[in-house]
C-alpha cells in the first residue's frame, strides 16, 4: 500500500510532498520555496535549503557594501590570511551556541566588532543575539588581539584587524539574501570552518 499523501500544513490546499524538519511536517513544494527562510526557521542539515543555496543569485548594491572607504586588496587578504582564518575561526565558535542566529544577527555582531576598532571603543550590538556573540568573541580573541598588539605596533595590528573583520562584514553582505531568517553566511562559516579550528 502506498504512502498517503497528506495537505500541506501551510496553503492547506497543495499536496505535502517535502517532510519539513523545521516544522515536523509535510508541506508541498510551493510553499518550501517560498516560505523558506522567510516564514520558516530553515536548519542548516534541511538538504531542499542546501539545495537551493547552489541556485541563489543575488544582484549586489554596491553602494549598500560595508565601509566602501576602507581599502582591501588582494596584497593585504594575502598578508593577513592567517589573522583573517583565525577571526573568522573564532567568530565562527562565537556563533555556535545560537543554532538559530541568522545572517543579520551575524552581520550586527561584525558591525559593532568594526565600530570598536574605528571608535576605538567597545561597542556592544542593541540585539540580544548578536551583542552575545560579541561577547564570547571578545573573550575567546582578548588575549589574541592584545599579543599581536604588543608585538606589531599597536596601530597596525588594528589596521589588520580592522581590515579583516570589514572584509568578513563585506563577505556576510554578499551572503545574505535579505530574508528574515536569511542564514546563508552563518552556514558558509559552519560548512568551511571546522568547530574546534579555533
Amino acid at each position: 500500500m502506498g504512502r498517503i499523501v497528506a495537505t500541506c500544513t501551510i496553503c492547506d490546499t497543495r499536496k505535502g510532498k517535502r517532510y519539513c524538519t523545521a516544522r515536523g511536517e509535510d508541506i508541498c513544494t510551493q510553499c518550501c520555496a517560498t516560505e523558506r527562510e522567510v516564514t520558516i526557521n530553515c536548519p542548516y542539515s534541511c538538504g531542499y535549503l542546501r539545495e537551493s543555496r547552489l541556485h541563489e543569485k543575488r544582484t549586489l548594491d554596491e553602494a549598500g557594501m560595508p565601509h566602501r572607504d576602507v581599502k582591501i586588496d588582494n596584497e593585504f587578504l594575502q598578508k593577513s590570511e592567517m589573522v583573517l582564518m583565525l577571526i573568522a575561526a573564532f567568530f565562527n565558535r562565537a556563533l555556535l551556541p545560537v543554532p538559530n542566529a541568522t545572517d543579520k544577527d551575524a552581520r550586527e555582531a561584525l558591525e559593532a566588532l568594526v565600530a570598536s576598532f574605528r571608535e576605538g571603543n567597545e561597542v556592544v550590538p542593541e540585539g540580544a543575539i548578536a551583542a552575545g556573540v560579541v561577547e564570547r568573541f571578545r573573550e575567546k580573541m582578548g588575549e589574541f588581539i592584545k599579543e599581536l598588539q604588543e608585538r606589531e605596533a599597536g596601530p597596525f595590528a588594528d589596521k589588520v584587524f580592522l581590515g579583516v573583520l570589514v572584509f568578513m562584514a563585506r563577505v556576510a553582505y554578499g551572503y545574505d539574501n535579505g530574508k528574515p531568517h536569511s542564514r546563508a553566511y552563518v552556514h558558509y562559516l559552519r560548512s568551511t570552518l571546522p568547530e574546534g579550528a579555533a
